[in-house]
């Protein structure tokens, strides 16, 4: 669906169910340069086995108008206008939500849950790690709109099976895939998502306002973008339980979509 927010229309995705009253809310925000079309098996199952589920495109990313907001604070503080909004206008339960992330996302949730702790169920952060320091020559690339900025991405987010073509779906290319949906950002898009991964720094204050063990922590025991130490950060810092995915690089979503399904649907019965 396409909402009107801040002069611009964002476009939400519902997992193709629409919402109702008496059900709980799990929002699921991409991450750097990516779009909702990430989430599409997740959003799918959860709006069919009792969630309103709302994957939002970020301003200037997929089919959301508007300009790449740069710093993750700012990306936080749309998410809670647009649920607002969704709650005012659109028929969304105003309850406490479910806030789940991937990468750049895991942030933005983090933040948003730091912002107003009262309204989130739970957090899922997936291919998440803190700090999110990103390589000079990285930031170098995608700010000049290079190639090999997501030729880079695409290199350090897969592991070696995925880059040689492994996927538990026939047929699909998860590398392949990941690098064709980052070369469709609008020029700056990545840059201003990989800036503001670099520099937030506000892990602390989430966790001296969120709750301890109401988090998630999902990974890939091979990824390079956000790796182990990273990710244990979170893990101490919220108080979260930690699920290792086996075979996975940091595209947990299309390297491994069964176990990510699974490791999900654990955290949320639990």
């Amino acid at each position: 669906m396409k909402v009107q927010l801040d002069g611009e229309t964002v476009f939400v995705g519902q997992g193709g169910v629409e919402w109702l009253q008496n059900r709980r809310t799990l929002l699921l925000q991409h991450g750097a340069g990516m779009d909702r079309t990430v989430w599409v098996l997740l959003a799918r199952y959860f709006a069919r086995h009792g969630f309103n589920v709302v994957t939002p495109d970020l301003p200037g990313h997929g089919a959301s108008g508007g300009e790449a907001l740069s710093s993750i604070d700012a990306q936080a503080s749309f998410i809670w206008r647009l649920l607002d909004h969704l709650q005012a206008e659109h028929g969304l339960p105003d309850t406490p939500v479910i806030l789940g992330g991937h990468s750049m996302g895991s942030l933005v949730v983090a933040e948003a849950a730091g912002q107003r702790a009262d309204k989130v169920e739970h957090l899922l952060l997936v291919g998440a790690g803190y700090p999110m320091p990103v390589a000079q020559p990285l930031l170098d690339a995608a700010n000049a709109n290079q190639q090999s900025a997501v030729d880079m991405i695409a290199i350090y987010s897969h592991c070696h099976e995925s880059q040689l073509g492994h996927n538990p779906v026939a047929g699909i290319s998860a590398f392949n895939s990941a690098k064709a949906l980052l070369e469709r950002c609008a020029p700056g898009v990545l840059h201003a998502d990989l800036f503001a991964c670099n520099a937030y720094a506000g892990l602390d204050q989430v966790a001296s306002v969120f709750p301890k063990g109401k988090t998630t922590v999902v990974v890939g025991d091979a990824d390079r973008m956000t790796p182990m130490r990273m990710s244990r950060n979170l893990v101490d810092g919220l108080g979260a339980e930690l699920i290792v995915l086996d075979t996975c690089g940091h595209m947990i979503m299309s390297e491994q979509p069964e176990q990510t399904l699974q490791a999900i649907k654990h955290a949320l019965q639990a």
